[in-house]
């Protein structure tokens, strides 16, 4: 039978098929026939009808009269039963050409299965099949699909199976009744369950929560669901929250159960609440300015990394059942690496991990351990008793790292003066407080821009894998990288394979976003004047045609023509549309508005073909801190590899090699290590026209357009000029 959308309550159906007949019992039951709702003068003969939808097949005559009539004689039931048909079939305004819904024979009784049929519950038994199959996330080419699924069937829902409808007199009718509402129950628990638990995995935060509220609607005393609740409230970063939903709980279980919440419900308040003093201060000052006055900083919703958080909780499960892991998490400069570990590190908290976050610097190599230092301070700091996670000989050793130690504890022994006795003791000692740690719970210790970090650091941090590999410690060490260090840096790459000799090493290489991913971006952020018709926690993540639905016309269009013209510019990198963004409010084209879920947005103040027509007319769309970018960048170059890059701003993209070093007048072999600390800068980016390198084939161009405008408005008139002569002469020749 196909599936359809059964009729929502209210629904003016139009045009309705021959002879369709449309119930829906998750909830108090509702019958159409035809597009009529049927109403019903005799229960029983409501009952028998959803009875014979939900049972299917057919069924003898004597088993309904036992089940609606137990109390009546044979006779008497039998011609209950009778009536109650005939009143069905009175209901039922069938034509000629329409099969009835219901079959009657001699001795059986049933729906028509040539009459079609359409019944809520066939919707959430294929999602719950469906679903059964992935207790983890869903392969991508499937999650959009099931997801979407998952997400009709528990939309169907309106409450328990036959809500509030009983024949109340212990009728077998009513004990069957009861089945079915656990049945059902169990199985929107699943469904449930599932889509909260990919969307949490995903990092898809707003949609989790929409799903444990939906949860939490049909089943108010689902503590798994509050829990998980807790969890992404406290992801999010609102403690306060995450304590009222455990407070809700708290009262739900008394009043209904008279119990108290589990022990892993406390545990997970317990540290709710441990958390929000550590990270308490100025946060309430904060949001209350927030809420009065339009961000400083335009901050998106993740978008287009849920495969890669999906990977990282992958990782962090392992870690959890004692196998440690490395992630790495590489792509070009402000793809979005660090965003995308901050908001990871917001859910592991969540899930009770500890968090240890350490920065390299480019001058690192002068600041020997700095990173780890910084990871290491301030969780000591908050420890009331270090000496519980240390013996006094393993602190005096830490103590040269954090010489603090010694002003809390002036009686530590001094270290040893040896200096390869020292280094060893010191990564000793560093490997033990970070197993004491993992001891309690898991351990996520981050190391952002793994390329600026010092030798003596990187040397640690392999004994540290060791250490972790033979006590299988729950720890996952999770980096950022620039993938042109991981390409340009022999020194580096050899590194993380000694490192991969030790851990289990996971890279995630972040891309930029496609068209349509910028699309679901801007479509987050930005709203047409005067539109508050689209909840912000609704849109995140859907797809542009549905995210229009319902707003002002020609709202989607507009929207697609700005994205198409930004995506254009930036390529689908986050910090550039971001910074696009930016300028287009700087400039009044887009201007803040609090919308009506209490979240800033932009609003499009102008037409976006005002936007391309200044883009036609030459006037200068580049973003301050882009220009800053690339011009920090260009300084840093050597004048043949500066000229080269210039050249390559005139001649445009996919220019071969010989023709760069010949418009920037350049040797061969100075002209290749021009390129190659072009490409490693980050201002170029290689590519293969065909064959291999070896047959010199290679193209370059600038990694993004915004780059190429940068650097060719810096050339100045005539710069260009003299540089186009040289092309037209390489032309020529």
């Amino acid at each position: 039978m196909e599936l359809r959308v059964p009729f929502p309550s209210g629904t003016n159906i139009e045009r309705p098929e021959p002879g369709l007949l449309r119930v829906a019992v998750l909830g108090p039951p509702e019958v159409m026939h035809i597009g009529n709702r049927l109403t019903f003068s005799l229960r029983k003969a409501q009952a028998l009808l959803l009875y014979l939808a939900v049972e299917k097949g057919l069924h003898s005559r004597s088993k309904l009269a036992s089940l609606l009539w137990p109390d009546s004689e044979t006779n008497t039931a039998r011609s209950a039963l009778r009536n109650a048909l005939t009143l069905l079939l009175n209901l039922f305004d069938t034509s000629p050409a329409a099969a009835s819904p219901l079959l009657i024979q001699q001795d059986f009784i049933g729906l028509n299965p040539q009459a079609p049929l359409e019944l809520d519950l066939d919707v959430v038994q294929q999602a719950w099949k469906e679903a059964l199959r992935f207790s983890i996330v869903p392969p991508e080419p499937l999650r959009a699909s099931l997801v979407a699924q998952v997400q009709h069937a528990l939309s169907l829902a309106r409450g328990s199976f036959l809500d509030g409808f009983w024949l109340r007199d212990e009728a077998p009718f009513d004990r069957w009744v009861q089945q079915q509402q656990q049945q059902w129950q169990m199985r929107l628990y699943l469904l449930c369950d599932r889509l909260s638990g990919w969307q949490e995995a995903t990092g898809e935060l707003a949609q989790s929560q929409a799903t444990l509220t939906r949860w939490l609607e049909l089943d108010p005393l689902a503590e798994e669901a509050y829990r998980r609740l807790m969890r992404v409230h406290l992801a999010q970063g609102d403690a306060t929250a995450a304590l009222q939903i455990y407070a809700t709980c708290q009262a739900r279980l008394a009043e209904e159960l008279q119990i108290e919440p589990s022990v892993d419900t406390i545990t997970l308040a317990d540290h709710i609440r441990t958390t929000s003093a550590r990270r308490a201060g100025n946060r309430s000052v904060y949001i209350a300015n927030v809420a009065n006055q339009p961000p400083g900083e335009l901050i998106a919703p993740l978008i287009g990394r849920s495969s890669a958080f999906t990977r990282l909780v992958s990782c962090y499960q392992q870690v959890r059942q004692g196998q440690p892991q490395a992630v790495l998490l590489t792509g070009e400069a402000g793809i979005g690496k660090t965003r995308l570990m901050s908001e990871f590190v917001a859910w592991a908290r969540a899930q009770g991990a500890e968090v240890l976050r350490g920065q390299a610097f480019e001058l690192g190599g002068r600041l020997p351990y700095q990173s780890l230092v910084d990871a290491l301070r301030p969780r000591l700091e908050a420890e009331n008793a270090p000496e519980d996670l240390l013996d006094d000989l393993w602190l005096a050793e830490l103590s040269c790292l954090l010489p603090e130690l010694r002003v809390r504890y002036p009686d530590l022994t001094s270290p040893t003066q040896d200096k390869l006795v020292a280094r060893l003791r010191l990564c000793e000692a560093v490997a033990r407080l970070l197993q004491a740690l993992s001891k309690r719970v898991p351990l996520v210790l981050v190391l952002d821009d793994l390329h600026w970090l010092d030798v003596a650091s990187f040397d640690l941090v392999r004994y540290l894998g060791h250490c972790w590999k033979d006590h299988g410690s729950r720890v996952l060490l999770l980096c950022t990288i620039r993938s042109d260090q991981l390409e340009l840096n022999p020194m580096l790459s050899t590194r993380l394979a000694d490192l991969r000799h030790d851990l289990p090493m996971t890279y995630i290489e972040l891309q930029p976003l496609s068209q349509e991913e910028t699309m679901q971006l801007l479509a987050a952020m930005v709203v047409e004047r005067d539109q508050s018709c689209v909840d912000k926690s609704e849109m995140h993540g859907q797809p542009t045609t549905e995210l229009a639905a319902g707003c002002a016309p020609g709202w989607e269009a507009k929207l697609r023509e700005l994205g198409n013209f930004l995506f254009a510019q930036t390529g689908g990198q986050p910090l550039y549309l971001l910074e696009m963004l930016k300028l287009f409010q700087d400039r009044g084209w887009l201007v803040p508005q609090l919308g009506v879920d209490g979240t800033w947005r932009l609003e499009m103040a102008v037409e976006t073909t005002t936007l391309i027509a200044q883009k036609r007319a030459g006037r200068e769309l580049v973003p301050p801190f882009v220009r800053a970018i690339v011009l920090t960048h260009l300084s840093k170059l050597t004048p043949p590899a500066r000229q080269l890059v210039m050249a390559c701003a005139v001649l445009g993209s996919r220019v071969h090699a010989q023709s760069l070093w010949q418009a920037a007048e350049l040797g061969a072999q100075e002209g290749v290590e021009a390129l190659e600390e072009a490409v490693k800068s980050g201002l170029l980016r290689e590519e293969i026209a065909g064959g291999s390198r070896a047959d010199c084939l290679c193209c370059y161009s600038f990694s993004h357009e915004l780059m190429r405008k940068v650097v060719y408005t810096e050339l100045g008139a005539a710069r260009r000029q003299i540089t186009r002569r040289g092309v037209s002469d390489l032309s020529a020749s």
